[in-house]
């Protein structure tokens, strides 16, 4: 299969001068509109929507497979047990991290039928398989190796089960990483307001992407596929973070909200991290000068003293409320001196430098990463771009790199359809949900923009020559 055509405050207390916002907004009138890539880019080696006749004909598969109606269909009117094979070309053999997005959908009509894809490397062994009958939605990361040139029963992967609604349409993410051997994935709808079918991270034994197997398992039943997209990530860690220790500080969006796996859970099932997670939801950085409770200074206090490789931590989200509510409470600024007593607790950059000092002391040999978050249409602009002076400088005075997805991602949730589509307040099904305020990123959320953020400066960190990254 060749390579197809490459695409390239709102208060008075809170006081930011003059200059300072004037180069923010200036960065950020001249930063790339949210429509566009970030600065986080892949290279794209797929990119087809079947909108006309591919080359080769029917995206490579010799038989059982047609273009038409702006989509690809594969096992029309192919016998039981058989398959149609589309080899990839040896470029795309040869790469060891690969982003793949397809569209699917199944015209599966009873539970007497039983069609699929299969992804493998060129000895056989399972990359990721994707299968339905009439009643069930089925996946797979492991299963018997297979030549390809049948779909006994034998050979079926070992499918994980559940229903589904036929209708739709779906949408596959997998993330491939073959020098570790794992495959990050997640099926959800494709809709107005996607809901997650599956998502979770496994061991494969396919160490490269070399087939892609249409199999008529049983039955008669013709799938369609559409918006076919595979790149390689321009920052891939390529297995460097494999085995190293990790601890996360903050509040929600590091937690995760209402479900488990946050981002920096996500990076870390990707890259073979050893996590352990301290944050809590509502955590504010500050003022550190009350109450201990609810801070992320007392999630360092608490954490244990054995010193990881990377302590990575956000804050400030909820201090952008707590600002407008709590009397007192003011943004401050960075000082000069680096003795903790001089630091005004009172204060969110007086907080905020006792925390990163809290850390710098406990695990004086860690690398701690800064993580800014997206732009906030849940929060006062004028008061995000406050704390985001304070953090960046504070940052700089203490030598603590910056993931910058504020900046070096798109996602913006002022605008509607980024926080329709990519944060989400509660649960659906297990999975987090869509429509949210705009503060907590979903599985899509954090997969397109806060993990290639993070798995970049970490990639970078460990001495991965991945280009451009942002902070010390």
């Amino acid at each position: 299969m060749p390579i197809a055509k490459r695409r390239t405050a709102s208060r008075q207390r809170i006081r930011v001068s003059l200059f300072a916002a004037g180069v923010l907004l200036l960065s950020l009138l001249l930063a790339p509109h949210p429509a566009a890539a970030g600065a986080i880019s892949s290279t794209v080696l797929i990119e087809e929507r079947f909108g006309a006749q591919t080359v080769p004909a029917n995206f490579g598969f010799p038989t059982g497979a047609s273009v038409g109606g702006g989509v690809l269909r594969v096992t029309e009117n192919m016998s039981n047990y058989t398959t149609s094979v589309s080899r990839f070309d040896s470029l795309i053999m040869s790469e060891k991290t690969l982003d793949l997005r397809f569209d699917w959908k199944t015209s599966i009509a009873s539970d007497g039928m039983k069609t699929g894809l299969e992804f493998r490397d060129d000895a056989g062994h399972l990359v990721f398989a994707i299968a339905a009958t009439g009643s069930q939605l089925r996946y797979a990361v492991t299963g018997p190796d297979s030549s390809s040139a049948s779909a006994p029963d034998s050979l079926n992967p070992a499918w994980t089960r559940f229903g589904f609604d036929r209708s739709k349409w779906y949408t596959v993410d997998l993330h491939m990483d073959f020098t570790l051997g794992r495959v990050q994935y997640s099926i959800a709808t494709k809709e107005a307001s996607p809901r997650v079918m599956a998502s979770g991270t496994g061991a494969i034994t396919g160490r490269s992407l070399a087939k892609f197997v249409a199999c008529n398992y049983y039955g008669t039943g013709v799938q369609s596929i559409d918006n076919f997209r595979l790149a390689r990530p321009d920052l891939a860690a390529e297995g460097a973070l494999a085995g190293s220790s990790v601890y996360a500080f903050g509040d929600s969006i590091v937690y995760g909200h209402s479900y488990a796996r946050g981002f920096v859970n996500l990076v870390a099932e990707r890259e073979g991290m050893a996590l352990t997670k301290y944050a809590v939801n509502g955590a504010t950085v500050g003022p550190v000068s009350g109450p201990s409770s609810g801070k992320i200074l007392t999630q360092v206090r608490s954490a244990s003293s054995q010193a990881p490789d990377f302590v990575v931590f956000d804050g400030g989200t909820n201090d952008a409320q707590t600002l407008q509510q709590l009397d007192g409470y003011e943004i401050g600024a960075v000082g000069g001196s680096f003795d903790p007593g001089s630091f005004d607790t009172g204060t969110f950059a007086g907080s905020f430098e006792a925390t990163i000092h809290a850390m710098k002391q406990k695990w004086p040999t860690a690398t701690l990463v800064y993580v800014p978050v997206h732009k906030l249409g849940s929060r006062d602009w004028n008061t995000q771009l406050a704390l985001r002076t304070v953090t960046l400088a504070a940052a700089e005075k203490w030598g603590v790199a910056v993931a910058d997805v504020f900046a070096d991602a798109t996602l913006d949730t002022r605008i509607t359809s980024h926080r329709v589509a990519y944060t989400f307040d509660g649960l659906v099904g297990g999975f987090p949900g869509t429509g949210g305020t705009g503060t907590h990123p979903n599985i899509a959320g954090m997969t397109e923009f806060y993990v290639p953020v993070l798995t970049a400066r970490l990639a970078d960190l460990a001495g991965v020559g991945t280009g451009r990254v942002t902070g010390t």
